[in-house]
C-alpha cells in the first residue's frame, strides 16, 4: 500500500530522517562523512562556478549523520523539501558509487519526513538529533561526536559565516543565544513524541490535512458530498495523523461509529 502523502509544515520546516537501503551503512570512512558535510554546505552556501554566493537551496538547523541514517532539522525555501532531499541523494549517491566502483541505489525509496510548527517541538528535535549518537552508544556526550552540528553551536560570531546551519532562526520569540544555550547544556530530551502525536490540529488545519490527503481531481470538493466509501477511505487515513473523531465528523460528515468501522476495516485489510 503506498504511503500517504507529507503532511505540509505551515512554517516550511521539516524533520528529516534519510537511511541506506535495507538499513546498510551509508558513511563506511571519514572521507564520506567529510563528503556528506560539504554537501550540505553546498546546499546552504551554494556559489556559481566563478565564486559568487548564491540564495540558500534550503536551510538547516540541525543535522546529524549516523553511520546508517542521517537526520537533518531542515526548512525548505525556494526548493520543495523532496527537491532538496533529491539532489543531496543524487550527489552522494554518485560520489560513494565512484569511490567503490559501484552502481545501483543507496538509500531508501523515500525518506521520513514530519512538520515541525512550534518552537517546543523545535527545540526538542534539535537536543533529540544531536543526542542520536547518544543513544546509539556510539558516544556518551553529544559534544564528543564528530559528525553533527553540535559543534556549530559553540563557534564564535566570527566563525559563523563557515557553518553548515542557519543563523537566522524561524520563531522570533526565539533567540540564538537562547537556542545555543538550549543546545550547549548537553541535557537529554526527557521526552521526545512524534509531533504527529502531540500536534493538536485545529479545524482549519485538519480541513487542510484533509483536503491533501485526497486525489488531485477531489481537492476543492465540498468534504461533505463525497461518495461514501471516499470519506471512510479519507477517515481511515486519518488515524496516522492524529486528527480527531469529532473533527473527521464535523468537517465530512460520518458518525463516529462509521469512522470507527472505516478504520478497523482498513487496519484489518493490511494484515
Amino acid at each position: 500500500m503506498p504511503r500517504p502523502p507529507r503532511i505540509p509544515s505551515p512554517t516550511g520546516i521539516y524533520h528529516v530522517m534519510l537511511r541506506g537501503i535495507n538499513r546498510r551503512k551509508i558513511f563506511l570512512d571519514d572521507l564520506d562523512f567529510m563528503k556528506m558535510e560539504k554537501i550540505l554546505r553546498q546546499l546552504t552556501h551554494p556559489k556559481t562556478k566563478s565564486g559568487e554566493e548564491m540564495p540558500p537551496v534550503c536551510k538547516i538547523f540541525a543535522y546529524c549523520l549516523m553511520t546508517n541514517h542521517i537526520h537533518l532539522l531542515i526548512a525548505e525555501t525556494d526548493k520543495s523539501i523532496s527537491e532538496v532531499i533529491k539532489s543531496l541523494g543524487v550527489s552522494y549517491v554518485s560520489y560513494f558509487n565512484k569511490r567503490r566502483e559501484r552502481t545501483g541505489t543507496l538509500f531508501e525509496g523515500r525518506f521520513r519526513s514530519e512538520p515541525v510548527c512550534d518552537i517546543q517541538y523545535f527545540t526538542t528535535l534539535i537536543n533529540y538529533i544531536h543526542y542520536n549518537p547518544v543513544k546509539a552508544g556510539l558516544t556518551t556526550q553529544p559534544s564528543w561526536y564528530k559528525w553533527s552540528s553540535w559543534h556549530e553551536y559553540e563557534l564564535p560570531d566570527e566563525m559563523l559565516k563557515y557553518s553548515i546551519c542557519e543563523q537566522n532562526l524561524p520563531f522570533k520569540s526565539l533567540t540564538r543565544e537562547e537556542l545555543k544555550a538550549v543546545v550547549l547544556k548537553n541535557e537529554e530530551p526527557t521526552s521526545f513524541v512524534s509531533h504527529v502525536e502531540k500536534k493538536k490540529y485545529s479545524d482549519e488545519e485538519a480541513e487542510a490535512l484533509l483536503r491533501s490527503l485526497l486525489p488531485n481531481n477531489q481537492k476543492d470538493a465540498d468534504l461533505k458530498k463525497l461518495p461514501k466509501v471516499d470519506k471512510i477511505t479519507l477517515a481511515a487515513k486519518c488515524k496516522d495523523y492524529g486528527i480527531k473523531a469529532y473533527q473527521i465528523r464535523t468537517l465530512i460528515g460520518l458518525s463516529e461509529s462509521t469512522i470507527y468501522r472505516g478504520r478497523l476495516k482498513m487496519t484489518r485489510s493490511l494484515k
